[in-house]
């Protein structure tokens, strides 16, 4: 009985309480019965209006179960080993500034700025490479001598883009054109300009074709 005591007391003082157990020898009464009670003498288990009710087995149990309680309580509150922290995303690059140009195109506009054109015909030269020349004309009233037709050893496809005119091609009646109509003139055709509208500048492009 003194073995189950001890064992009795040091599950409790484990549990920071203290083992009460009755000695009186009463009959009905509570003799052999045990109770438990906290650090400040308050009745924890075991304790009922006659006296104390519990045996050793049911502090047994009590103690038991309040160690497996403490033991979940800890098992959950314990902090287990740190999970790694997932890495930041890199941040996404910022777009690349877009270079600084290195030089400026020169815009030109064909219809502005156009030469008087009284006196003759005004060309302009706009592009030469190898094999190809473009060359603006303005015209005023202009045409060309029925005796002295034009005649070149290169194709010339030509575009008014302003003005009215007439143009002969050898062999072919007169062609009238608007702004917008054009035409290739094919080496060694004679041709001529017939007309010129007077009131207003006649502007065209014409591309010679060499090779």
């Amino acid at each position: 009985m003194a073995e189950q005591d001890d064992e009795l007391r040091a599950m409790a003082t484990h549990r920071g309480l203290k083992l009460v157990k009755s000695r009186r020898r009463k009959a009905g009464g509570d003799f052999g019965l045990y109770g438990l009670k906290d650090a400040g003498g308050a009745e924890v288990f075991g304790f009922g209006a006659d006296g104390l009710t519990a045996d050793a087995d049911a502090i047994r149990d009590f103690l038991r179960g309040g160690m497996r309680s403490d033991w979940s309580t800890s098992v959950e509150t314990t902090p287990g080993p740190k999970r790694a922290a997932k890495p930041k995303p890199a941040p996404k690059p910022k777009p690349a500034s877009p270079p600084k140009p290195r030089f400026k195109p020169e815009v030109a506009n064909l219809l502005r700025d156009l030469p008087e054109a009284k006196e003759g015909e005004a060309f302009t030269d706009l592009l030469k490479r190898p094999g190809l020349r473009i060359e603006r004309i303005v015209s005023r009233g202009q045409a060309t001598p029925e005796d002295a037709p034009m005649v070149q050893d290169w194709d010339e496809w030509v575009v008014l883009l302003e003005g009215a005119a007439g143009i002969r091609i050898e062999d072919s009646a007169e062609v009238r054109l608007g702004p917008g109509d054009h035409l290739l003139i094919q080496a060694g055709q004679k041709h001529w300009v017939t007309w010129t509208a007077r009131d207003r500048p006649s502007v065209w492009l014409a591309v010679h074709l060499d090779g």
